[in-house]
């Protein structure tokens, strides 16, 4: 009996050492599984840029400053033609009326109210001028 309960007691103690064993792996791979997805998330989050001239955040999505008058231009050219162009392009601000006036004429363009136009023409102006 003595020697029964010797084997008995080294059987229940390898099941709980296995029951131990066998948790400790599954908490692990569940860790690991929670800080993969939040490796991910956090991966997956824009990352601030800033613009070296002005030190001025960019759009993450325009790459275009985000000063006074982005909304208007993000709304009003961006929707059109690719942000490079007009970060590519430096003018003054008679050059980039003279460009906005050829995309009214030759690539049909709205007429904007006076108020949108300068408000376009000064961002432009003051983040993409000469």
């Amino acid at each position: 009996m003595n020697r029964f309960m010797r084997v008995l007691g080294q059987i229940a103690f390898v099941i709980v050492l296995d029951a131990l064993v066998i948790g400790v792996i599954y908490y692990e791979a569940e860790r690991a599984k929670v800080a993969l997805a939040n490796a991910r998330a956090e991966a997956a989050k824009p990352v601030a840029m800033f613009d070296p001239r002005t030190g001025l955040e960019l759009n993450h999505r325009t790459r275009l400053i985000m000063g006074d008058g982005y909304p208007v231009v993000e709304k009003e050219c961006a929707q059109c033609h690719p942000t490079q162009i007009i970060r590519s392009y430096r003018a003054n601000r008679e050059e980039w009326l003279d460009a906005i006036r050829w995309m009214q004429e030759e690539k049909g363009l709205k007429t904007f109210d006076s108020k949108t136009e300068d408000t376009i023409l000064t961002y432009l102006e003051n983040y993409y001028g000469k």
